[in-house]
C-alpha cells in the first residue's frame, strides 16, 4: 500500500490527550490555533473505542472502529477533513501490543464463551496449553474478597437471557458458556445460591478471585502487571490483519498522515511487526515508543523515522544541569537515599519476580524448559536462572526473536550473572539462530525483561533514588551526570544519521514531571549552596515529622515545583500519595497507608507554605531562582525547536506548564487564554509562547534545514550558539545560559538568524 498524497512537510507534531472533555471536534475546533502557533501536525492520542470511563484511550475494546465517546467513525471524518483543509497531517497513537481485558471488550467476550473455540481466541496471548493440562481458567482477579462475600452483599447476579445467559459481577456482565444449567438459572427455573454459583462457575472459561491475591492464576500476557490489559499476538498475519484494518483504511484514503507504535517492546516480535507494518504503510511515517538507556540505540533494522522523544529530554536536561549543584544535592542527600541506584534496582527486580511477575516468570520458565537440551529440566533451576538473568539485564529488552545480535551493552551489563552456568545456558538459547524453541523463549524472555525494567526503574527506584528529581525521568537514570556542549551535539547528531526525522520531546503523557516543572530543579543545580541548605533543611524536618528522609528531599522539591501554582495542596498531595505507592517502600497501591502519606503530605504543604511566606527562601534567594528558572524554561524550548528531528509539542506546553504525573499532566488546557494574547497570563509564559511561535515558524519556512540539517552546539561566554546549515542555507541563534557563580543572564534572546 501507498500513503495517499496529502502530505504536509514534518514540522512538528501537537500532542492531544482525547477523552476528559476532549473530544474530536474539540480537537478539529483547535486546529486553527495550531495553525497559528506554527506546528503542521496533530498527533491524537489512541482515539479507537475503549472501556468505558477511559481516561486515556490505551485499554482498547475494539481497534477497527473510533469511539463513541469521542464522536465515533464521523467525527474523525471530519476532524481529517478540516486539517486537510487547514493543511495540516494527522497522526494517531495505536496500540498494537495490548487490549482492555474486560467483559466490555467484543472480542474477549466471545472467548469467555466460547474458549479456545472462539473465533477471536488467537487474537489474545492467553495460555492455552497451561489452560488445556490444568485446571487453570481465563482468571480475572477481579473480586473484593470471595465470589460468596458478593452473592451475599447482592454484588454478583444473573443477566441476559437463555440465549445469551450472562454473570453480573458488580455492574459487568460476563458471557456464560451456553449450557442448560445456564440457561435454567437465567430463565429463574432455578435460585442463584451458593451452590448454583459454584456449579456454574466450574463449567465456565473463566474464573474469578481477589484482586489483592490471585496474580499466580493468571493465565493472559498483561502490559506490566496490569491484569486489566491483556497481550495481543501480533506475530500472527491474521491478527495483524484484522486488528489494524481500520488503521489501514484511514491510511488508504488519506486520513491518516503519520503512525506512533505504542510499547513496541511488548510485542513478540518488535522488527517483524514493524517491517509488516511499513509494507503496509508504506512510506508513511511511522515512530515507535521505545526507552532506551544511555549508550544505547534503536535497532538499526528498524524501518521506522525513529523513538517518539525520551532519548532527546534527558541529553536536554544534563545539559542545562550545573554539575556542581548536582554534586551537591547529592552529597547532601547521602544517606538518605539508596547508596547505589543499580543495587536497589536488582533488589527491587528480585522482589518483583518473587512476589508480582509470578505468571510471567512461570511462563519463561516453560518456554526455556521446552528450548533447552535434555539433561536440563530442572524446573526450580531454570527459574532460578531466569531470574539472575533478568535481574542483571542492563536494557529493557534484547531483540533475540527476530535475531538481532546481542549488544556489548547487553553482554557487559550482564557479564557477572552469566557466569553461572544455568544462565550460561539460557544466553545460549538467545543466540541460537533459527531453532524454533529458543526463538519463542527469546519472545517470552524479551517480554518480561521490558516489563521487569520499567517497573524496578521508573515506577519504583525513581522514587527512591530521588535526590536529584530531573534524572528520575523516563529515558534517564538518577546517577547520571551533567553533559557539555560538545557531548549533547555528538549525541544529537549520531542520533540524527541514524533517525533524521525522530520526535524531540520535552514532555509527554508519560513524563512524572513537565519541563517546566523539572526547570525549576535544574535552576537550583545552580546554587549548590543553596540546594545543600534546602535539603539539611528538608531531611531535618522529615526526622521531626517521623517519616524517612527521602521522602523530605522528595517533598521539598515537588513544593518548590508547585511554588505559586492553582490548586497546589490537593494536586500535590493526590502525586505524594502516588509517588509513594509507586515507591513501595510505606506504601503500596494493593495496600495504601494512608498515615504515612498523609505524614508525608503534610510535610510537603509545610514547605509549600514556608516557600510562601518566605521562610525557606529569601526575597532575594526567591527571585534569583525564578530568573534562573526563566532562563532554563526558555532555554529548553530554545533546543528543542532547534534541534535535529521533529519537536512534539505536548498540550499546553506551549506556555508554561507546570505537571506532575499523570492525571495532573492531563489537567484541562487553557487554549482560550493561549490564544489570547502575551496579556492573558504570565510574562514567562508570553516568553515561551512568543519564542516557540517564532521558532516554529522558522521551522516551517525551512524544514529540511531543522530536520535534516548539521547540527553544531557550542558555549560561548554564558550562552549556547546553535549552529545548522542545509544545501545553501544556515541558520544562527543563541541561547542564554545561567552563569557559572548563579548569576542569570538576560533572557531576552539575540536575532534569530536565518541565510
Amino acid at each position: 500500500m501507498q500513503a495517499a498524497a496529502h502530505a504536509p512537510d514534518l514540522v512538528a507534531t501537537y500532542r492531544l490527550q482525547l477523552r476528559c472533555g476532549v473530544d474530536l471536534d474539540r480537537a478539529a475546533a483547535l486546529l486553527p490555533w495550531l495553525q497559528e502557533l506554527g506546528v503542521s501536525h496533530l498527533y491524537l492520542a489512541p482515539p479507537f473505542h475503549a472501556a468505558e470511563g477511559s481516561t486515556h484511550g490505551y485499554d482498547v475494546i475494539d481497534p477497527t472502529r473510533i469511539d463513541p465517546a469521542i464522536g465515533g467513525d464521523e467525527a474523525f471524518v471530519r476532524l481529517s477533513d478540516a486539517a486537510r483543509a487547514a493543511g495540516m497531517g494527522i497522526v494517531i497513537d495505536i496500540v498494537p501490543n495490548h487490549m482492555a481485558f474486560t467483559p466490555e471488550n467484543p472480542w474477549l467476550a466471545d472467548v469467555l464463551r466460547h474458549g479456545r473455540e472462539s473465533r477471536y481466541a488467537r487474537v489474545f496471548d492467553i495460555d492455552w496449553d497451561r489452560i488445556e493440562k490444568t485446571d487453570a481458567r481465563i482468571h480475572f482477579p477481579v473480586l473484593d474478597g470471595t465470589a460468596a462475600d458478593l452473592l451475599a452483599q447482592e454484588q454478583i447476579g444473573l443477566a441476559g437471557t437463555a440465549d445469551d445467559p450472562r454473570l453480573r459481577v458488580y455492574e459487568r456482565d460476563y458471557p456464560l458458556r451456553l449450557t442448560q444449567l445456564a440457561a435454567d438459572l437465567v430463565q429463574g427455573a432455578r435460585t442463584l445460591d451458593l451452590a448454583s454459583l459454584e456449579k456454574l462457575l466450574a463449567e465456565q472459561h473463566f474464573s474469578l478471585g481477589d484482586w489483592r491475591g490471585d496474580a499466580a492464576l493468571v493465565s493472559h500476557r498483561r502490559f506490566f502487571n496490569i491484569t486489566d490489559l491483556i497481550g495481543v499476538r501480533q506475530e500472527d498475519p491474521e491478527v495483524f490483519a484484522l486488528t489494524h484494518r481500520w488503521i489501514l483504511d484511514q491510511v488508504a484514503a488519506g486520513r491518516i498522515q503519520g503512525l506512533r507504535v505504542d510499547h513496541v517492546d511488548g510485542l513478540a516480535r518488535p522488527g517483524s511487526y514493524l517491517a509488516d507494518l511499513r509494507q503496509a504503510v508504506g512510506d508513511l511515517p511511522v515512530w515507535v515508543e521505545k526507552i532506551v538507556k544511555p549508550g544505547e540505540q534503536m535497532p538499526p533494522s528498524w524501518p521506522v523515522e525513529g523513538m517518539s522523544g525520551y532519548e532527546f529530554m534527558g541529553p536536554v536536561t544534563r545539559l542545562l544541569t550545573a554539575p556542581g549543584g548536582l554534586a551537591a544535592m547529592r552529597l547532601a542527600a547521602e544517606g538518605a537515599v539508596p547508596p547505589s541506584t543499580l543495587h536497589e534496582v536488582r533488589k527491587v527486580r528480585r522482589k518483583l519476580l518473587d512476589d508480582v511477575f509470578v505468571p510471567e516468570l512461570a511462563r519463561v520458565t516453560e518456554a526455556a524448559l521446552a528450548a533447552l537440551p535434555s539433561g536440563t529440566k530442572d524446573r526450580s533451576g531454570v527459574s532460578e536462572a531466569v531470574k539472575r538473568l533478568a535481574t542483571a539485564w542492563p536494557v529493557y529488552r534484547s531483540y533475540a526473536a527476530d535475531h538481532e545480535p546481542l549488544t556489548p551493552l547487553v553482554t557487559e551489563g550482564i557479564a557477572e550473572a552469566a557466569a553461572d552456568p544455568g544462565a550460561a545456558a539460557l544466553l545460549d538459547l538467545l543466540r541460537a539462530g533459527d531453532d524454533p524453541r529458543a526463538r519463542a523463549f527469546a519472545a517470552r524472555f524479551e517480554q518480561l525483561t521490558g516489563a521487569l525494567t520499567a517497573k524496578s526503574e521508573e515506577d519504583t527506584v525513581f522514587f527512591r533514588s530521588v535526590a536529584y528529581l530531573p534524572f528520575c525521568e523516563v529515558g534517564s537514570e538518577p546517577d547520571l551526570e551533567a553533559m557539555d556542549a560538545d557531548s549533547f551535539a555528538e549525541t544529537l547528531s549520531a542520533r540524527a544519521a541514524q533517525s533524521p526525522l525522530a520526535l524531540d520531546a520535552l514532555s509527554t503523557h508519560d513524563t512524572k514531571r513537565s519541563a517546566d516543572a523539572r526547570a525549576v530543579l535544574v535552576a537550583l543545580s545552580h546554587f549548590p549552596e543553596l540546594a545543600t541548605l534546602l535539603y539539611v533543611q528538608a531531611r531535618e524536618a522529615a526526622l521531626s515529622a517521623g517519616v524517612p528522609e527521602h521522602w523530605g528531599i522528595y517533598a521539598l522539591q515537588t513544593a518548590l515545583m508547585l511554588r505559586g501554582e492553582d490548586e497546589a495542596e490537593e494536586r500535590m498531595a493526590a502525586h505524594i500519595a502516588k509517588a509513594m505507592r509507586e515507591a513501595k517502600d510505606l506504601s503500596r497501591h494493593e495496600a495504601p497507608n494512608e498515615e504515612a502519606e498523609g505524614a508525608v503530605t503534610a510535610l510537603a504543604t509545610a514547605f509549600l507554605h514556608d516557600l510562601a511566606d518566605g521562610g525557606l527562601l529569601s526575597e532575594d534567594q526567591a527571585a534569583r531562582l525564578d530568573a534562573a528558572t526563566e532562563t532554563v524554561v526558555l532555554a529548553q524550548v530554545a533546543l528543542q525547536l532547534t534541534a535535529p528531528g521533529i519537536p512534539d509539542v505536548y498540550q499546553g506546553t506551549e506556555g508554561l506548564a507546570i505537571a506532575l504525573t499523570d492525571p495532573d499532566n492531563r489537567r484541562a488546557v487553557p487554549w482560550e487564554t493561549l490564544s489570547g494574547g502575551k496579556d492573558a497570563f504570565s510574562p514567562l509564559a508570553a516568553r515561551k509562547l512568543a519564542l516557540t511561535r517564532d521558532l516554529l515558524a522558522r521551522r516551517r519556512a525551512a524544514p529540511q534545514l531543522f530536520a535534516r540539517g548539521s547540527y553544531a552546539l557550542a558555549s560561548k561566554e554564558g550562552r549556547l550558539v546553535v549552529e545548522r546549515t542545509w544545501e545553501g542555507k544556515s541558520f544562527r541563534h543563541e541561547i542564554p545560559l545561567v552563569a557559572a557563580d548563579g548569576t542569570p543572564q538576560p533572557v531576552d534572546s539575540p536575532p534569530l538568524l536565518l541565510q
